[in-house]
This record gives C-alpha cells, sequence and structure tokens, in this order.
C-alpha cells in the first residue's frame, strides 16, 4: 500500500513538471520573431507536430508512459498479491472452518460414546441388580421353603405322633378287650401260681375266628400254660377292633389272670 502512495505521489510531481515546461516554453515562442523568413518548405501535418514538440517534451512524454506502465504493472501485481492474500485468507478461513467443524464432529462423537458407555454402564449395573435382586428372592424363597418344610414336617410329625398315641390306645383297648374275653374264659387250675403269666400267640381270621393257638413263652407250669390256651381257644371268636386298620391276622398279648 505504501509503495501504491509513493508511485502515485511521483507521477503527480512528474505531471506538474511537463505543465510547468509547457507553460515555459510557450511564453517564449513568438511567431514574429521569424517574419522575414522568405524560403517555406510544404511539410506534412505529421512532420509539423513532430517538429512543434520539443525533443525533451518527447522524452518526458515517453518516461511519462513508461512509469504509467510501470505503475499499471505495479497495481496489477499489488492487485493480484491482494487477490492472493484474499485467496489465501478465504483458505485460512475455509481451513479453520473445517477444523472447527472436525473438532465439533469429534466432541459430538466423544460425547456420543461417553452416553453410550454411560448407558452400557446402566444396563449392565440395571442388570447386576436385577440379578442380585433375583438372586435374593431366590435365596428368601428357598428359606421360606426350607421353613414350609420343617413346619411341613413338624406337622406331619405331630399328626404322626398324634395318630400313634391313638392307635396306641387304639391297641391297648383292643389288648384288653382280648385279655378281657380270654379272663372270663379262663379257669383257674389247681395249683397256686400268682406271680405266673403267658405270652401267647394267635392266628385269627377276619371277624376275630381263631385259627392257631400257640403259648410262645410262660412263667407257670404246665396245668396253667394249659388253662390259658384253652381260655383263648374258647374266646373264639375275639373282640373286633375299634377300627377296622387295627385288625391283624397274628396277635401277641401278654396273658397275667386276675386272681
Amino acid at each position: 500500500m505504501s509503495a501504491t502512495i509513493a508511485i502515485v505521489v511521483h507521477v503527480v510531481v512528474i505531471l506538474f513538471l511537463v505543465i510547468g515546461f509547457q507553460f515555459k516554453s510557450d511564453k517564449k515562442t513568438n511567431p514574429l520573431d521569424n517574419i522575414n523568413t522568405i524560403n517555406a518548405t510544404v511539410i506534412s501535418s505529421e512532420t509539423l507536430d513532430a517538429e512543434k514538440k520539443p525533443p525533451k517534451q518527447n522524452d518526458l512524454q515517453k518516461r511519462l508512459a513508461e512509469e504509467k506502465k510501470q505503475l499499471q504493472s505495479e497495481l496489477e501485481a499489488e492487485k493480484k498479491k491482494a487477490e492472493e492474500a484474499k485467496k489465501l485468507v478465504e483458505q485460512k478461513k475455509a481451513k479453520e472452518a473445517k477444523k472447527l467443524v472436525e473438532q465439533k464432529k469429534a466432541k459430538e462423537a466423544k460425547k456420543l460414546v461417553e452416553q453410550k458407555k454411560a448407558e452400557e454402564k446402566k444396563r449392565k449395573d440395571a442388570g447386576k441388580l436385577a440379578a442380585e435382586k433375583a438372586a435374593e428372592q431366590e435365596r428368601l424363597a428357598k428359606i421360606l421353603e426350607a421353613e414350609e418344610a420343617e413346619i411341613n414336617a413338624a406337622e406331619a410329625e405331630a399328626q404322626r405322633v398324634a395318630k400313634a398315641r391313638a392307635m396306641s390306645r387304639e391297641i391297648a383297648i383292643y389288648q384288653d378287650a382280648i385279655r378281657s374275653r380270654v379272663q372270663s374264659r379262663w379257669r383257674k387250675p389247681i395249683s397256686k401260681q400268682p406271680d405266673a403269666w403267658c405270652k401267647v400267640y394267635v392266628r385269627q381270621a377276619p371277624g376275630g375266628y381263631v385259627e392257631d393257638v400257640v403259648v410262645e413263652q410262660c412263667t407257670g407250669d404246665e396245668a396253667f400254660r394249659r388253662s390259658v390256651e384253652e381260655a383263648v381257644w374258647k374266646s373264639d371268636p375275639l373282640p373286633e377292633p375299634p377300627i377296622p386298620e387295627l385288625f391283624d391276622r397274628d396277635l401277641r398279648f401278654k396273658f397275667i389272670p386276675e386272681i
């Protein structure tokens, strides 16, 4: 820019010099000074114009044209430089804009990756929490199942014990009925045996009908043993059990006579 201003100033100065030189040349030339000249030569208008122009003026115009041409060349060069600078600025701006776009895209991609990682972590944490919750529920279910099984087992055992006790009572009643029947049919032997007893096996048919009698063990003499065996045969049919489940074809009971 400074070179352009210098060139313009230089041209203006040269123009002022040319104008002043022409003014001085016109002032000195007087047509009346050559009034006594007789000889005349026919010349063309071009030659006349060429002769009218002083040599220095021609050189000055030539130099001025060259300087003008150089000035135009320099202006064009400056214009070209300005265009190139403008182009470089635009390229730089485009590059910076592209860089900003790429940075923005990279930032958005990074943000998207972080969001995906966060979502994946959240999903894994949720899955882990769900698995832990399911495991805890399964553990509690097993505990409840075990407790329920214990309760059921306890209830079943209680029912079994109660049933066994009830059965024991019923069996005791059944055996007492059999002993009472045998006792009512027993005839005391002549020999005195106050502490004698016998363990008796009886095979019976449904309805209490006696099929066989065997005295397996006896503390009394032979007369006492035969009296007990005869009493069992005389008790046919034996009393029926209070409940059908107590019926057994093979019976064993201990007979202790009431003397």
